[in-house]
């Protein structure tokens, strides 16, 4: 019986709705469809709800019943009640099986199809497709309602303790308030008509097919759930548990940066819904929702970011954003149903239980999915759509015999609605691009002139004796492994795809840390040639080598310790991830910091000379420096405190908009020129550099300052720096 009703109620839909063109008689459809729908339910509810012998009945002169025939009405009412909503869900699953099996013959009907065979089996798959979207979103309804007739069996139904003899019934959270939550529409015909239009010409009409059978269903049903709730609130007190959690609106995880990607290339290219997407394509979405769920199960509402390849290995994303990016029309849950109880008990899981979630309803694969739902609809007050008196039309319809009013609501796409979207379109797609193909040449440019500059500035440094003292071989390490770095991490992960993202950022963050540390031991020996008024050229080379395998052994000891840390926390678990980053950023941030107060010290004891040297009314007219001079020694002073790699580490750590920490990698590319003219190009290694290359060129050319000098000076010289290893010896 339930069966030819509804499928008689749909025809007549269908034939009415057919002839209807403007939104006037849709609505009049609408209205005559559903009193026809309503009408049956209600003869439906009179045979089930109405054979109560009215004991809840309001009356002033009746007896208060005692506490046994309060606890008998209640488990009556409860069995009921739990009948009634059984049957509810029966009558859904014949509903939502008829309509997909009536969408292909409805649909051909509808359009008149004449095309030819070949056509029409495209047609018919493409139809297909659309009948199986519609049937996951009807899927979601009937999971919810049966949810729901589940959950009566379990309600308490007590007396009420403000009225006496009156019942109170005490419905959990896991109730049928919930579908209220339920889309009103598919939103088929508004995201991919556009789309399939190439595909599949009538695709518009296909998809508003779908929109108004979904639509149909949900008034029908939404309108028959929450008349019981109008029948009984006269004769029982309904008190709902309210679910309390703050709003999450500015919470922020740290996920995975494919992820995210997907996510955003989703959003800023969708394809078409009835084209078949590539294996590869599917499991990639699959895998994608399970790196989204672990990312959210730990709970690492920030990652610190060491390197350029962190940023793209990691990102922090708002977590209201991230449930919208993961749900929307485009997005990777499509193919899941929407069941709002399910998605509310998921979350409640998740938020309650954060150390067990055995109590998910879901799978690891749906999980992120269920959870986005219910967080985007309940806890995201920033995220939500606030609807209107002018975003809907409202129509009364009379409900049989009991005439009540209720208001059926069509969703319109208004201004407010499009601001809405594209906002969160806007949002989401700052994400995008964390490397950006227009600017692919550039970057190789940058990353080429950076090696070779760095190159030259060690090979000058290899070259020149006058620089292969103490501190210049710990600046010459320093180039060293900045030259490592960027070919691990720019040419070799770039170009190979090797080592793995994980451990190319480990290498990277790595070889940043001892970078920093070279720098300390460059720092401490300025600080302590000062400090004991010795010049490095005062040193013998023996003395150089012997100090120079002390802070080799110096510099490892600290690095390998903080090394060794990071990688077993980061290889143990992940979720450790966050203590190893820490752990390395901690380390930089010391090493910067000792680096700063060996320069602080330097300059104190400076300004304490020249405070003493005024007191002694010393006056020299020589000025300390030229202008030229402090630019260089400023630019020195700032490349060796590392101040510029806690600039780099630090603007990542804001991660704003990909595009400006990208401009921001581009420009680290830079410092490869800047050592070079800063330690090269000076006043006094040029001109060393210069002569070199003459005598290299032509060595009966005579450098400038020496033009003087006789020979017999130069072979006194000559003799003195011969003679010079045989009288330390002998001393």
């Amino acid at each position: 019986m339930a069966q030819e009703i509804h499928g008689n109620v749909l025809k007549t839909w269908y034939y009415s709705g057919s002839a209807a063109r403007d939104y006037g008689a849709k609505e009049q459809t609408f209205q005559m469809v559903n009193a026809t729908c309503i009408d049956f339910v209600w003869e439906k509810v009179k045979a089930v709800l109405l054979q109560k012998s009215d004991p809840l009945a309001c009356s002033p002169v009746r007896r208060l019943p005692s506490c046994a025939e309060l606890q008998a009405q209640a488990a009556v009412f409860r069995e009921r009640l739990s009948s009634y909503w059984r049957d509810l869900a029966q009558l859904l699953s014949l509903g939502a099986t008829h309509t997909s099996q009536l969408l292909v013959p409805l649909a051909f009907e509808r359009m008149g199809n004449n095309a030819s065979d070949q056509q029409l089996h495209g047609w018919i798959k493409d139809m297909e497709r659309v009948k199986e979207m519609l049937r996951t979103k009807l899927t979601g309804w009937l999971q919810d309602l049966q949810f729901a007739s589940k959950q009566v069996e379990h309600y308490a139904v007590e007396e009420d303790k403000d009225g006496p003899g009156n019942l109170t019934i005490r419905r959990p959270l896991l109730n049928v308030r919930l579908l209220r939550y339920q889309p009103w529409n598919l939103s088929f015909d508004d995201d991919f008509s556009a789309l399939c239009k190439e595909r599949q010409p009538e695709a518009s009409q296909m998809f508003s097919l779908a929109d108004e059978l979904y639509a149909f269903h949900r008034f029908y049903w939404y309108t028959t759930v929450e008349s019981i709730d109008s029948f009984y609130k006269d004769d029982v007190k309904i008190v709902d548990e309210e679910w309390q959690l703050e709003d999450r609106s500015h919470d922020t995880l740290s996920v995975n940066t494919d992820c995210v990607q997907l996510l955003v290339n989703a959003l800023d290219h969708p394809t078409c819904p009835l084209e078949d997407l590539p294996l590869e394509a599917v499991k990639q979405r699959e895998q994608c929702r399970e790196q989204l769920w672990d990312d959210v199960v730990q709970r690492s509402p920030h990652i610190p970011v060491t390197s350029y390849l962190a940023y793209t290995q990691r990102i922090n994303v708002n977590l209201c954003l991230l449930a919208w990016m993961a749900v929307n029309s485009y997005g990777i849950c499509q193919d899941v149903p929407f069941s709002m109880i399910q998605s509310v008990h998921d979350a409640r899981c998740y938020f309650d239980s954060p150390d067990d979630q055995s109590c998910l309803q879901s799978n690891a694969t749906d999980a992120i999915c269920s959870v986005s739902r219910a967080i985007l609809l309940l806890k995201c007050r920033d995220f939500s759509v606030v609807w209107t008196s002018h975003n809907c039309t409202f129509t009364s319809i009379g409900f049989g015999i009991f005439h009540s009013t209720n208001r059926m609501l069509y969703q319109k796409l208004t201004e407010e609605t499009l601001n809405y979207k594209n906002s969160l379109n806007n949002a989401t797609l700052k994400y995008k691009d964390f490397k950006i193909d227009s600017l692919k040449p550039l970057e190789i440019s940058f990353i080429l002139i950076n090696i070779i500059f760095r190159f030259s500035t060690a090979g000058v440094y290899m070259y020149l004796p006058q620089l292969r003292n103490l501190p210049g071989k710990i600046l010459l390490s320093f180039q060293i492994t900045c030259i490592v770095q960027i070919l691990c991490s720019e040419v070799v992960y770039r170009m190979a795809g090797v080592p793995d993202l994980p451990t190319a950022v480990l290498i990277d963050s790595a070889l940043t840390l001892l970078s920093c540390i070279w720098l300390n031991s460059f720092c401490y020996q300025m600080y302590s040639c000062v400090r004991h008024l010795r010049l490095p050229n005062q040193l013998l080379p023996a003395e150089v080598s012997q100090l120079f395998c002390r802070e080799v052994l110096c510099v490892l000891i600290p690095w390998s310790i903080v090394c060794v840390a990071a990688v077993a926390l980061e290889k143990t678990s992940k979720y450790y991830l966050i203590h190893s980053r820490i752990v390395v950023l901690a380390g930089i941030s010391v090493s910067v910091t000792f680096n700063l107060v060996c320069l602080g010290l330097l300059g104190y004891m400076y300004l304490r000379t020249r405070c003493s040297m005024r007191q002694l009314e010393i006056v020299d007219n020589k000025k300390f420096a030229s202008k030229k001079q402090c630019l260089f020694m400023s630019v020195k002073a700032v490349i060796l405190s590392g101040i510029g790699i806690i600039i780099r580490i630090g603007f990542h750590q804001a991660q704003g908009i990909a595009q400006l920490v990208y401009y921001m990698h581009l420009v680290t590319m830079v410092q490869g020129p800047v050592l070079f003219v800063c330690f090269v190009c000076n006043g006094t290694t040029l001109p060393i550099l210069k002569n070199r290359i003459l005598l290299w060129w032509d060595p009966t050319t005579i450098p400038a300052g020496l033009e003087l000098c006789s020979a017999a000076e130069r072979n006194l010289a000559r003799r003195n720096n011969e003679q010079s290893p045989f009288s330390e010896s002998s001393l």
